[in-house]
């Protein structure tokens, strides 16, 4: 490191005995005019001006980057009116109804992806609906969950802030502290560690990150200019110790609105600017100006690209109007011009401020404030960062067609699985996954997977026609059975320990409220439920049909969001249609005497046991359980075989006298039965995981006796296809 730093010293002509910069045996820096000066940060002085300094820090960054910065492998660039990344062109080779698209920076203001709020008077103000509080690390790790699939839809770049943007979509009086930087200009550590994670996954995405160092909001945190330059200086080098290369820098949001401190005001900026610009490695910087506003010549001058915003211009003609304006500003010297938020939307009609944007070859960004209501907007703390609302799906339905994206495409696309979106039964939003020979449906709405069979065929899951349509809706006293296929926590035992509710009714977020859904670019369906208000469990289930057979994996996974931690397993739970027979194999060394044990008052009339394997019938008149110690299930329907596999796992602890698998049968009306499969008991500590994986394999019947035919299939190996 010292040989580094005495090379670029010499590169600088900075001696210490004639002037010049050096480090003092504390860490921090010293200029040799006898003042001191902490944070690793050159501040303005009387002997070297903010103009002419290049800053220490930045170069000390650069130094310890050559060794210490880990492997990237997305870089962005400016070269000419295009924007690369990797060096090559932005939708390389793509035009749209004859608009060139190739080089464009399509864009989604994104800013409050590390929020949070200091001001415990306003925190209240951005709970989240199911657990009555906020939570910034739940914010964050949603964010990145949702990363995925605004890339498949061809979201190239995000702008984020340090400093966030308006918490109520637009504000005047801001009381809240939503910011990564200190009053003295250093930097937050628990928000830089999440907008690390954040670069970190864009980076991976191949996305670039518009990061935004202020905001007028906020600036006033800062005590004064100094801090100021010593914030930028800190969060440049930030970013040059850890080698990000996939970031455009936009000193502050709406330069032109309300900033307390001058260097932050359209007069002075481009100081600013230029000073990140001096940094080694190089980044590509600018500003942006509020609504409506064109830059000014000294911002034009000095920037590598020009942010404008759209809003308030209602009207596309005047968005167009607002990019020839910028051309003419004297300096332009034909760098990208890219709007970054925009709140106007009509994306169904054929001319709106998007289409008006990429019309005169500039790049366009998405804004939805949103209502802070976990639902709308991309803004407004507490945020659903999926895609879960008309505008929002609206926004990249138009933004794939133009950039020739969507959901199959990219890298680890499955183009033999298909996923379609619908409205299935009466609820919109639902998706079909397809091979050609096998079709699962998903319904985000009521957080099922509701059906499953071959292509073109009945599926075998039994679904209650009754309720097609109804939306869930938990009720402490009436429990909604839709059918499909569910997640339940185990044991069923446990649930009043937690819910303190004296009826039989399972914790609302597992069944009775909808979930998120994302499409992963292999054709997986990822359901994401609310954080259980009882458990303080947050369940995914990832949804995967094989690409060349009628086989469904679902991976089921339990995350701990509460400071204590609960003993809790992996519940799944199938309801199919009333069966030929139904079937457990008998392991070798069961723990039970004739391989099951008895979770009813009575034993179904037909249940045989048999020295292979349990199986029974669905009684019409009375219901029955029965639980074993297998690691396999199979239903014979009239046609069709489903086979669900779960292995048990040897010496582990399982709930309900030590069931791995357990069969209820209903009695009529409702005509179903249940398959279920338990993971073991464990342990959940703050923030742990468990993880249950299940596979549905159908099997078209050859023989006429369904004792025949669970023998075929009980001695495969690996199910008949």
């Amino acid at each position: 490191m010292r040989d580094k730093l005495v090379l670029l010293l010499f590169a600088l002509r900075m001696k210490p005995d004639k002037g010049g910069i050096f480090p003092k045996s504390d860490g921090r820096f010293r200029l040799n005019d006898g003042i001191d000066r902490s944070h690793r940060s050159l501040l303005p002085s009387r002997i070297i001006s903010l103009k002419q300094a290049i800053p220490i820090g930045l170069l000390v960054a650069a130094a310890c980057s050559l060794s210490a910065a880990p492997a990237r492998k997305t870089s962005v660039s400016v070269v000419s009116n295009e924007f690369r990344i990797n060096g090559k062109p932005t939708y390389e080779g793509r035009s749209w109804r004859g608009h060139r698209i190739q080089g464009l920076l399509m864009n989604s203001r994104m800013v409050q992806g590390i929020f949070d709020d200091l001001n415990t008077n306003t925190v209240h103000r951005w709970a989240y609906p199911d657990t009555g509080k906020y939570d910034p690390e739940r914010n964050t790790r949603e964010f990145l969950n949702a990363m995925p699939e605004w890339r498949r839809h061809g979201l190239l770049a995000f702008t984020i802030n340090l400093q966030g943007g308006s918490p109520e979509g637009y504000s005047r009086e801001q009381p809240w502290h939503n910011s990564a930087i200190e009053p003295d200009g250093s930097l937050r550590s628990n928000y830089m560690a999440r907008l690390e994670r954040i670069l970190d996954r864009a980076d991976e995405l191949g996305m670039v990150v518009i990061l935004g160092y202020f905001y007028f909001g906020q600036d006033q945190r800062l005590a004064d200019d100094a801090a100021v330059i010593r914030a930028t200086d800190n969060a440049t080098r930030w970013l040059i110790e850890r080698g990000y290369r996939n970031v455009l820098i936009e000193i502050n949001n709406e330069c032109n609105v309300r900033y307390d401190h001058p260097i932050l005001q359209p007069p002075r900026v481009h100081e600013l600017i230029e000073r990140v610009q001096r940094s080694k490695p190089r980044f590509y910087v600018g500003t942006s100006y509020g609504g409506g506003t064109i830059p000014s010549e000294n911002v034009v001058r000095a920037s590598d690209f020009l942010l404008v915003h759209g809003n308030g211009v209602s009207d596309p003609n005047k968005i167009a109007e607002m990019v020839r304006k910028t051309r003419a500003v004297p300096g332009y010297a034909g760098q990208p011009i890219l709007f970054n938020e925009d709140d106007h939307f009509d994306f169904e009609k054929p001319m709106n401020n998007f289409v008006a944007a990429i019309s005169e070859y500039a790049s366009w960004g998405y804004f939805d404030p949103g209502k802070n209501n976990y639902q709308d907007g991309y803004q407004s703390p507490p945020v659903r960062w999926d895609l879960n609302t008309d505008t929002k799906r609206g926004f990249f339905k138009l933004l794939s067609e133009i950039t020739g994206s969507g959901p199959a495409r990219g890298a680890g696309a499955n183009e033999k699985v298909r996923v379609t979106q619908t409205t299935y039964h009466g609820w919109p939003d639902s998706y079909i996954i397809s091979n050609g020979k096998a079709e699962v449906v998903v319904v985000p709405r009521i957080g099922r997977i509701m059906q499953f069979g071959f292509a073109g065929e009945e599926g075998v899951f039994w679904e209650n026609r009754a309720l097609d349509g109804v939306a869930a809706a938990w009720s402490p006293t009436n429990w909604v059975n839709f059918g499909g296929d569910k997640t339940w926590p185990a044991p069923e035992a446990d649930w009043p320990k937690h819910t303190h509710l004296k009826a039989w009714q399972p914790p609302p977020a597992f069944d009775g409220t909808p979930s998120q859904a994302r499409v992963e670019p292999n054709g997986d369906v990822v359901l994401t439920t609310t954080v259980d208000q009882f458990y303080e469990i947050r369940a995914q289930r990832r949804i995967h049909l094989d690409a060349d057979s009628p086989v469904m994996t679902v991976t089921t996974t339990y995350e701990r969001v509460a400071d204590e931690t609960i003993e809790a397993g992996v519940w799944v739970i199938t309801q199919l249609q009333h069966p030929a027979r139904l079937y457990i194999p008998r392991p070798g060394n069961s723990q039970f005497n004739e391989g099951y044990t008895l979770l009813s008052k009575a034993p179904p009339p037909s249940l045989r046991v048999q020295p292979k394997w349990l199986s029974l019938g669905r009684d019409t008149a009375s219901a029955y359980k029965i639980g074993a110690d297998a690691g396999m299930l199979l239903w014979v329907g009239k046609t069709v075989a489903l086979r669900i596999d779960s292995p048990r796992v040897a010496g582990a602890e399982y709930p309900d006298k030590g069931s791995s698998v357990e069969i209820y049968t209903n009695p009529d009306p409702l005509q179903y039965i249940e398959l279920e499969t338990l993971g073991p008991l464990q342990t959940l500590k703050p923030g742990g995981r468990i993880e249950r994986v299940n596979t549905y394999t159908l099997i078209r019947r050859t023989e006429s006796d369904p004792d025949r035919e669970a023998e075929r299939i009980l001695q495969s190996t690996s199910g008949v296809k």
